[in-house]
């Protein structure tokens, strides 16, 4: 198509006369659809310094591409010069090119200036002018501007489905599902039928914001309306799928893409691969992998980030280099994502010094430590007891939770560094953040470890009194504490606690409580704890616990 319109236009060169309007115009417009607008431009500029006189469309033309690709500034004062020195008047396509410029551009108070214009000097707004404002002033997240307009609108025009969806569009955007679900509704029982946008932003907003059941009920109402869905409407839904863990009905969603002729993209494989890792059916997530590689679709960023995080979970940090490697090849840069996690993995490895070189590489790169990479570099420095790089790292951290906090206080912890352990689990609530389960549970477990059973009771009851409940480890901790001081009564005072909260016992609390009572020669009660966990399941009847428990003693 570009070629035979530069044929055209090679022609004209050699011709004293010009041509019509209709040709000009046509060959101008393929020649913007073959992304050569700029030379469409400087043809049209040659033709009129010739003496010829284009059309208003031809005019227009020129009005959106320079609005689109230079700037709106431009485009305006084109239309101020141009148009009148060519004897032509800017109609309604002008100004609305002018203000798809400005929303294009961010530019709001630009588009909203020339909106004015056209109310005061014309050519009046159509649906199209109140259209594109309202979906840029909603991807701006200003609702009231955006039912200003349209209320403008529906004074002298009807409403659209580009409006009605624009309108669901922003509400979702905002979290309004409800309000979403409404103008679905309303323009059906105004007549106007909604289109696939229209379902796809609201399914995807149902998606987004953990309702799945919605989400999916919408899907049946849209293909019982014989709409076939678009590989944006299955990228949300299989992937909302792989996040509540129905693999199967996400498997059976995305056999339905090509059951409909809906090609899967390297969105709807990366759910399917991240939720087949998160459950831990590693076989699977490389199934999916490699039959998106056998169709020719290749990783984007977050693909490798998901394919990397899963063979690194999953002890396999070489394979997860190679596909660095891989990416990096592409040209593709490892964002904070990847090198967070290669840190990680490496820190698991036993090698600190290769994290710390990530870490470098990562501030080289301009990423900026979040809480999770900063979380991770504490975790892994105290379990290799580089304490003081630990808690320098805090320090200088931009961004902390109590994830990080908690970090600190159990490597802390677990090398009997209990003071120290105990200024920073006070200097939570100094961050402006409260204590969780986890950083109650590794202070409680440190001071077990230490013997010092009276503190970490103060610390349970605290917690209690906080309105954070434990959970099995922090009641294995305070047993266990309990039991190597030889206080069974506490201990099984709250083991009874444990089980009145419904927190079921494993074979470690019952191993901990048992050998307590064989070393104060309490065989009975050693032996109804090992018929209490026949009934449970966790051992058989011909299991010789009590024995084994005993001769270790």
């Amino acid at each position: 198509m570009p070629r035979e319109a530069l044929e055209f236009f090679a022609k004209l060169q050699k011709l004293s006369r010009f041509p019509s309007h209709y040709p000009c115009n046509r060959h101008l417009h393929r020649l913007v659809a073959g992304s050569l607008g700029d030379l469409a431009l400087k043809l049209l500029c040659d033709l009129v310094s010739r003496g010829f006189r284009p059309h208003i469309s031809a005019l227009n033309s020129a009005v959106s591409l320079l609005a689109r690709n230079s700037s709106p500034p431009s485009a305006q004062a084109f239309v101020y010069t141009a148009f009148p020195a060519l004897g032509c008047i800017p109609d309604v396509v002008t100004f609305n090119s002018l203000v798809d410029g400005y929303c294009r551009a961010d530019d709001l108070l630009g588009a909203s200036a020339i909106l004015r214009s056209m109310h005061s000097c014309g050519p009046r707004p159509d649906v199209v002018t109140y259209n594109t404002m309202m979906s840029s002033f909603g991807k701006h997240r200003m609702p009231r501007s955006v039912l200003s307009y349209f209320a403008l609108m529906s004074k002298a025009h009807s409403p659209t489905v580009v409006t009605y969806t624009v309108l669901v569009n922003m509400f979702c955007e905002l979290g309004d599902l409800r309000m979403g679900y409404f103008v679905l509704n309303d323009m059906q029982f105004l007549g106007i039928s909604p289109n696939l946008v229209t379902f796809t932003c609201l399914i995807d907003g149902y998606c987004k914001n953990n309702r799945l059941d919605m989400a999916l009920e919408l899907y049946d109402r849209m293909t019982s309306l014989s709409m076939l869905p678009n590989v944006f409407t299955f990228n949300a839904l299989v992937d909302a799928l792989c996040k509540k863990g129905m693999l199967e009905r996400a498997t059976e969603m995305f056999e339905k893409m090509h059951e409909v002729g809906v090609l899967a993209n390297v969105v709807v494989y990366t759910s399917l691969i991240d939720g087949y890792f998160k459950k831990g059916d590693f076989d699977m997530a490389m199934r999916y992998l490699n039959r998106m590689y056998d169709r020719g679709i290749c990783l984007d960023v977050k693909g490798y980030g998901v394919v990397i995080w899963g063979l690194c979970n999953n002890g396999q940090l070489d394979r997860a280099l190679d596909l660095r490697k891989e990416m990096e090849g592409r040209g593709l840069i490892p964002d904070k994502f990847i090198l967070t996690n290669l840190m990680d993995a490496h820190f698991k490895a036993g090698d600190a010094n290769k994290s710390s070189d990530l870490h470098k590489e990562m501030l080289i790169n301009g990423f900026e430590p979040d809480m999770f990479t900063t979380s991770v570099a504490i975790d892994g420095l105290c379990k290799h007891g580089l304490l003081q790089e630990a808690k320098g790292y805090l320090v200088k951290a931009k961004e902390a939770n109590v994830v990080t906090y908690t970090a600190l206080v159990d490597g802390l912890c677990k090398l009997g560094n209990i003071n120290d352990a105990d200024k920073v689990f006070m200097d939570i609530p100094k961050a402006g953040l409260a204590p969780d389960k986890f950083s109650y549970t590794s202070k409680i477990a440190g001071h077990c470890r230490e013997g010092n059973i009276v503190e970490a009771l103060r610390l349970k009851r605290l917690m209690l009194q906080h309105g954070i409940y434990p959970d099995l480890l922090t009641f294995s901790s305070l047993i266990w504490g309990l039991a190597c001081k030889g206080f069974m009564i506490e201990a099984k005072q709250v083991f009874d606690d444990m089980l009145s909260r419904g927190i079921a016992p494993d074979a470690m609390v019952y191993d901990i409580l048992i050998r307590g009572y064989l070393i104060q020669n309490n065989i009975s009660a050693a032996s109804n704890l090992e018929e209490d966990m026949k009934k449970s399941g966790l051992i058989t009847m011909d299991t010789p616990l009590m024995k084994s428990a005993y001769s270790s003693t």
